[in-house]
């Protein structure tokens, strides 16, 4: 006579172990650890398959060794699928890092983007020593995507981004906040070394483009005698970076 729940229960399985390798099938192309995971779950989740259908059919067959198979496919499947579902929390673990990564940076030059800068930011706050907000801001940009297009202003905001990138090394957290706008937040060095990297940045930018009238305008604060938030220091250095780009224009 046919057990109603064991037929509920294989079925179930069977629709489980279907569902699983329709996923694998979707996603075997994207992660590496993904199609090594898969791979695990659907062999425990196959053996599993088994015992059920052998449970479900056992009473209308006449095996002497059927409950034996049907118990050592149970065991030995659920330790497989358990690794595989230890695997996968440890792969949905990576990938979550990933994407609150991805959610900080920015695509085109990937430095951190504003958010990033925020928790950078909180970060460094919380070590209570003297750091710098240092505001950035690229001369000629729409010049530059006017007649020249935007793969050359392209070009401008990534080349920018790499020498600022060198310039400041391990020292600080960079990050693009606007179109041709970045930010960087450098621990405490003495004026005379905040001078020497503004001028190496200032000389790598204009020689990007140096036939156009290019370059870029750099304004800074320090933590805490211009501000304790982020959004004060902002505004002292974005002020300072407006002042240096005055200058530059009535130089031009």
């Amino acid at each position: 006579m046919w057990d109603i729940e064991k037929i509920i229960v294989c079925l179930f399985v069977i629709l489980l172990l279907f569902y699983m390798i329709r996923l694998s099938h979707f996603t075997r192309q994207k992660w590496e650890l993904k199609t090594y995971t898969f791979r695990i779950l659907l062999m425990g989740l196959s053996l599993i398959t088994i015992a059920t259908f052998f449970d479900m059919v056992s009473p209308i067959i006449n095996i002497k060794s059927i409950h034996a198979l049907i118990k050592a496919c149970f065991t030995l499947g659920a330790i497989i699928y358990i690794i595989g579902i230890i695997l996968w929390s440890n792969y949905t673990k990576k990938v979550i890092e990933k994407f609150e990564e991805l959610a900080l940076k920015d695509s085109m030059t990937n430095l951190f983007n504003r958010k990033g800068m925020e928790k950078a930011y909180k970060e460094i706050y919380e070590r209570n020593s003297p750091f710098y907000v240092i505001i950035c801001d690229l001369d000629e940009m729409k010049k530059i995507n006017d007649r020249y297009g935007h793969l050359q202003g392209d070009e401008y905001i990534t080349s920018t981004a790499k020498i600022i990138t060198d310039a400041i090394g391990t020292r600080g957290y960079i990050g693009r906040i606007g179109g041709d706008e970045f930010i960087i937040i450098l621990e405490y060095e003495d004026i005379q070394q905040i001078e020497e990297i503004v001028f190496t940045i200032k000389k790598l930018v204009y020689e990007i483009f140096p036939q156009k009238n290019t370059g870029i305008s750099l304004g800074y604060s320090l933590f805490p005698d211009d501000g304790k938030n982020l959004e004060d220091l902002i505004k002292v250095a974005d002020e300072r970076m407006y002042k240096d780009k005055q200058i530059r224009k009535k130089r031009a």
